[in-house]
């Protein structure tokens, strides 16, 4: 932690703080404390900042932001004076403040102007790397509930829950980059509180998760998870757009040096988490009772309208998501509603009773 002394004392000279004590209340202010309790908290706190200096114990998680809002720098130059410069001669950007500020601020227009020019050491978009404490600029979204981040990384990256194994994609200049993020749930938290239903479901899109992964998902896929599925069932826009109809173009392969495109096939399909919300909703019927009849009811008409428009006896549920299969020829055709719960309640069993059955494969 050599540098980190003799850095600090650099960029106090400079800032004009005198003394540790003086950094110290600095950094209370920047936490949000106020008189006596900043001085309080200096006071309290100088023997162990000594002791981070000499390198006898990890700097503080929390003090990061404040040092860096303080002397307008990121924690890895304070750590190492030449960290995140970049040739010239190759046209980079230096990486002269931490992406945490930016999640931090949360300032529509910095992202717009600094933001999106922030490279790595080695040239490479920072969206997937880690800083000193293994996290990505994802994660401070979340931490620090960064509203104008998240729709940021919507409109220029594009980011979206690619896979079964809650991967995001980036896209940007016809690159593509992936993140596998431990904290999908958080940041999907985060997204739903936007109150932006058309957002939420382009960045979590179940019907890419489904038609994408051979019509099947994952108990670790997040949309098997009973946390994202509360964070449906209990907002009531979010919970109405599982009902809705909608097309799905799944591009099947491409040929030759440009990469043509030789075929696809579309889809139109309810949402393809309906029968996950479904399901959870009936295991805790205490308190998704409404949610679980809403369901039903519509299903019984839908599966109807399924029935009148196939050979009935033909089919088959072919996954846990409702999927329905033609056995002859295997051709897909759409989602429908199907109980595989036990439920002990009378107008929920005379639902599920009125519900067209298919054949379980």
């Amino acid at each position: 932690m050599e540098n980190l002394k003799s850095n600090i004392d650099h960029y106090m000279e400079l800032k004009g703080i005198r003394k540790y004590s003086h950094l110290l209340i600095d950094i209370a202010r920047e936490l949000g404390m106020k008189g006596q309790e900043a001085y309080e908290f200096a006071d309290k706190e100088k023997s162990n900042f000594s002791k981070m200096l000499k390198g006898e114990r990890p700097l503080k998680y929390n003090f990061i932001i404040p040092l860096e809002k303080i002397f307008g720098i990121s924690l890895a130059r304070l750590l190492y004076e030449d960290a995140y410069k970049l040739p010239v001669e190759k046209g980079n950007v230096p990486f002269n403040k931490g992406f945490r500020y930016y999640a931090y601020l949360d300032d529509p227009q910095l992202y717009k102007d600094e933001f999106d020019v922030l490279l790595a050491n080695d040239g490479r978009s920072i969206l997937n790397r880690t800083d000193e404490f293994g996290k990505t600029f994802l994660d401070y979204v979340v931490e620090y509930h960064s509203v104008n981040g998240v729709r940021y990384l919507h409109d220029e990256y594009g980011i979206k829950l690619k896979w079964a194994d809650n991967q995001f994609e980036f896209r940007k200049d016809k690159g593509i980059i992936w993140i596998r993020f431990e904290n999908c749930i958080e940041f999907a938290r985060l997204v739903a509180s936007m109150n932006d239903i058309e957002l939420f479901n382009d960045i979590y899109d179940s019907y890419n998760m489904f038609f994408t992964n051979g019509h099947y998902a994952t108990k670790d896929c997040i949309f098997c998870q009973g946390e994202y599925l509360e964070i449906i069932l209990d907002n009531d826009e979010l919970f109405d757009s599982v009902f809705e109809m909608k097309s799905y173009e799944l591009k099947l392969g491409s040929i030759g040096r440009r990469k043509k495109q030789v075929d696809s096939i579309t889809y139109c399909s309810i949402n393809p988490i309906i029968n996950n919300c479904l399901r959870y909703a009936l295991i805790h019927l205490d308190k998704y009772r409404d949610r679980a009849i809403d369901i039903l009811k519509f299903g019984i008409d839908y599966n109807r309208k399924i029935v009148g428009e196939i050979t009935f006896g033909d089919c088959y549920i072919c996954n846990e998501l409702g999927g329905l299969r033609n056995f002859r020829n295997k051709d897909y055709y759409e989602i429908i509603i199907f109980v595989d719960v036990e439920v002990n309640d009378d107008e929920i069993r005379y639902l599920v009773n009125q519900l067209p059955k298919f054949k379980q494969w």
